[in-house]
Formats: structure tokens, sequence, C-alpha cells
């Protein structure tokens, strides 16, 4: 009998041990999902809080980040907050798939729902191989945005920036007005002043190395600032120091001292010993010596104008052309000049302006008054090969107008046509030496040409001077401009221009101007 208790017993215990184990595993609690945690994790948190130096927050985003970019050795995401909730975005770049031609490969950005992060706002990465830098953050004191390095083709690297603007991703960067592709995927996206903002290099040959190789030639990195419109401030340069080339410290000493003292003797003292000095020492003399040229030019062509008021006997102004059969081609040429019969009555001109011809001066004429023009193309022609690159493209920019001027008498001297040339040679410039010095006064000159080019001169209007408003023949000069330099900056300024024309029914008026005066400042 007490053996069938013993059972009993040991059987009842073993039924309390199991129906106890089993209360005890109904009561665990059940894994959460990835989603679900990082739900609970933001619900449990308070409007303003900062979810940025959440640990387990930016763990579990870490996790969500891998499994939509399948995992990736390189992070191909960014996490941080792109609108004005506190919430941070998720923003994902995605590789295309080789197989699928059809696949470009593409930008997403994920937002919480009050569920779980989905997808808002998709776009295209153009067939960019891969993504090298993907960061969030402020890009200026009001705007946080987006910045990423793809790498293009074989090497090359290409930044973007969007912000988020109504849910949806829009680019920050107009291609047109600055480049955005580096040579190698070298540069980068930081904040390099410790200010909060982030910024952003472009690596790119410099325009001065002397090989011209993709692997051997100089290099410069350009630091990038958003401007807050559809391009960037330049804030530093990182380049080879060019003033270090080997280059005769003696001669570059003498020329500088005869550009002070003795003008007369220093250009051909320069021209002589040009070889002997580096490009950086060169562009240095002749920026010097072009600066007071330019500054005696005024009173320069007061002494050229008397001289001829001087010799014309009270005839009109052109009466020492009728009496030698002169022209102004001829009266530039230093062989012309210098024959015995020419200005033969006349010394007095004819040696000023053998004196300044020789200085590099160029004469001209307009309205019936003659004066001096700094002759841009001998320089380009004399120094082109031993100045810098930056320096000689500015000169041959300028020559453009000495050789044959756009504007005469306030009456347009060259086509349309020829003037998009010039506008297009500017901004070219403009793109390829964003660092330049020259840039205040290239722009100058592109403001006056731009500005030509819409509102005609001062004699032939583009536009009925009694309604104001614009000639057809001119939008049609417009639109086949947008066609022929569809991808530049130009004619992104057209078709805005045409825009703000068609929506005031082609009148020309202080709206269209300011309009067209903010998109050039």
């Amino acid at each position: 009998m007490w053996k069938k208790s013993i059972k009993f017993i040991v059987l009842l215990l073993c039924l309390t041990i199991f129906t106890m184990a089993c209360s005890k595993k109904e009561s665990l609690p059940t894994a959460l999902s990835l989603e679900q945690s990082i739900k609970e994790i933001i619900i449990s948190k308070g409007a303003n809080y900062d979810f940025l130096t959440d640990t387990a927050y930016m763990e579990h985003m870490d996790k969500l980040g891998a499994e939509l970019t399948n995992d990736h050795k390189s992070p191909h995401y960014a996490i941080g907050n792109l609108d004005e909730d506190s919430i941070p975005e998720l923003a994902v770049f995605k590789e295309r798939d080789p197989k699928d031609i059809n696949d470009e490969g593409s930008l997403e950005i994920y937002k919480f729902n009050g569920e779980k992060y989905t997808s808002i706002d998709k776009i295209s990465m153009n067939y960019d191989n891969t993504n090298y830098q993907i960061v969030i953050g402020k890009i200026s004191e009001e705007q946080n945005g987006l910045l990423l390095n793809n790498q293009v083709g074989a090497h090359s690297g290409l930044t973007y920036g969007f912000i988020l603007k109504d849910g949806k991703l829009k680019s920050i960067f107009n291609e047109n007005k600055i480049s955005l592709l580096s040579i190698y995927t070298d540069n980068e996206i930081k904040d390099i002043n410790d200010d909060g903002i982030l910024e952003f290099s472009i690596y790119i040959t410099d325009p001065e190395t002397k090989d011209s190789t993709v692997s051997s030639s100089d290099k410069m990195t350009l630091w990038y600032r958003w401007d807050g419109k559809d391009s960037a401030t330049l804030l530093e340069v990182e380049r080879k120091d060019y003033s270090k080339d080997e280059s005769d410290k003696e001669i570059f000493n003498e020329a500088k001292d005869l550009i002070e003292n003795n003008l007369a003797e220093a250009l051909k003292y320069m021209d002589k010993h040009k070889d002997e000095l580096s490009k950086y020492d060169n562009t240095e003399l002749l920026m010097k010596y072009m600066k007071i040229l330019d500054e005696m030019s005024f009173d320069e062509g007061v002494e050229i104008e008397n001289l001829f008021i001087k010799y014309q006997n009270n005839e009109n102004f052109d009466y020492l052309f009728k009496k030698y059969g002169l022209s102004i081609e001829k009266l530039n040429s230093l062989e012309y000049l210098t024959r015995e019969k020419v200005l033969k009555d006349e010394e007095e001109l004819k040696k000023h302006l053998i004196d300044h011809i020789t200085l590099g001066y160029k004469l001209d004429t307009s309205e019936g008054i003659y004066y001096y023009l700094i002759d841009n193309q001998k320089f380009v022609d004399t120094f082109g090969q031993n100045i810098t690159n930056e320096y000689n493209d500015y000169l041959k920019i300028l020559a453009l107008d000495t050789n044959e001027p756009f504007m005469n008498d306030g009456s347009l001297m060259i086509s349309m046509d020829k003037l998009a040339e010039r506008i297009l040679l500017v901004e070219s410039f403009k793109m390829v030496y964003p660092y330049s010095n020259l840039l205040p006064k290239v722009d100058e000159l592109y403001k006056w040409y731009i500005y030509t080019y819409f509102y005609g001169d001062n004699h032939t209007p583009n536009f009925n001077e009694n309604t104001l408003i614009m000639k057809e023949e001119v939008l049609k000069e417009f639109e086949n401009a947008i066609g022929k330099y569809e991808y530049t900056n130009f004619a992104d300024i057209i078709r805005e221009f045409m825009e703000n024309l068609k929506q005031n029914n082609n009148v020309i008026n202080d709206e269209i101007r300011v309009k067209l005066d903010e998109r050039l400042n």
C-alpha cells in the first residue's frame, strides 16, 4: 500500500512541476520585431527629444539601414533630421542591379508614420556605380539637408545635395553653375571649420598643372558650402604653391623695379627674360605692368586727343585720315607708323602713337574722340605661354572686346550669336577658375553682356519703345540660343527670363528687370 502512496506522491510532484513550468513559459514576453522596437522607443519620448544621441535608437536604426541597403560593407544610408519635427529621417542609397538595365539605382527617404518607417520619396541615381559617403546635417544656419558622394565612371566622384520640401527631395545644386565632378573619389563631406554646418569638397585637376595626364597632374581640392540658392560659395582652396616654382629672383626684382621707374624699358626686359622666370612670377609682373597702363590710360587718352585736335587745323576729326589715307588699323601698326612719310608733318603725334603702342596701348575712337585701350591681344601673343593659364584665359576674354568691340557709340557691333558665345566663354572661366581673384572684373563684363543680350542697345532696344513689348524676332533668337546652348547656365537664365516675360504678356518692366538682377546676383 505504501508503495502505491509513494508512486502517487511522485506523480503529483511531477504534475505540479510541469504545470508551473508551463505557467512560467506562458508569462515570458514575446520578442519584439525591429520595427516594433523602434516604435516603442519613439513613442516613449517627448516632442523635443534628441534621438540622434540615443544609443538604443541609433543601434536599431543602423540595423534598419543595413537591412534596406542589403548590409553593404560601407553604409549607404544616413540618419538625421530633414524636416522640422524631432524624429529623424532615414536616407538610403540603393545600388542599381547590374542585371536590370532599367534599374538606375535610387535615393530613398524613409519617415516614421506613427507605426513604422515608410518610404515618402524616391529619386533616380542616374546609373551611378555606388555611394561612398552620405551625410544628413545642417547645410546652412536655418536649413538641414542631405549631401552625398557617388562613384561614377571608372574612378570619378559626383556630389549631390538635397533638402526635403513638402515631403519631397529637392536638388539644391545647379550643375550648370558649379562643377560637382571630382576626378577621383578623394572628396569629402564634413564640417571643416567646426561651426556645425556641413561643407563639401570637389577634387579636380589643377588648371595650372604642367602634366595633363589624370594620374600625374597636380590636383586641387575646393571646399564649398551651399549658398542657400542653387549653387555654393567657395570657402577654401588646397593646392600646390606655384609661387615656389623655380624662378630667377634677381631678374624678377629688376623687372619689378623697371615697372615702377622706367615703364618704357620694362616691357622689353620682361619679354627678353620671360623664359627665366616662373609662370607665377611672370604673371605677377604682367599684372603689375598692366595695372599701371590702366591707371595711365585716361590721361594718355586726353593727350592723344589733344594732339589730334592740334594737327586737325580746325577741320573735322577725320582730317588726318583723309590727308594720309589713314585708318585705325594703320595707326595701330608700328610697321606702318615708322614709315618715313607717315605723319611726316605731325612728328609729336607720330612719336606719341609709336611710344604708346610700344607700351601696349591701342588707339581707338568713338563719337569723334580718340583714346587709348590696352591691347590685350599683344600681351596674349607675347606672354601667353609664360603666364598662368588663369591670367592668359582672362586676357583672351578681354582681347575679344579690344579686337572687335561688342559696343561702340552705344550700338551693338556684333551679332547676338557672337555675343552669346562671349557670354559662354565668361561662364566657362567662372567654372574653371572659381577661386580666381579676377572674378569681380569678369562678373562685371558678364553682366554687361547679359543685359545687352536681353535688352538690346541704346539705339536699338530689343523691345518696342512705346509698348515695351519684346520683339518677336528677339524671342526667336532666345529660343534658338536655348536649343543651341541647352546645358549651360546661360540657357537656364534665358528660360527663366522668357517664363517671366510670358507671365507678363512679353512686356519689359521694372519687375522683369529686378528678377533678372536677382538671378545674376
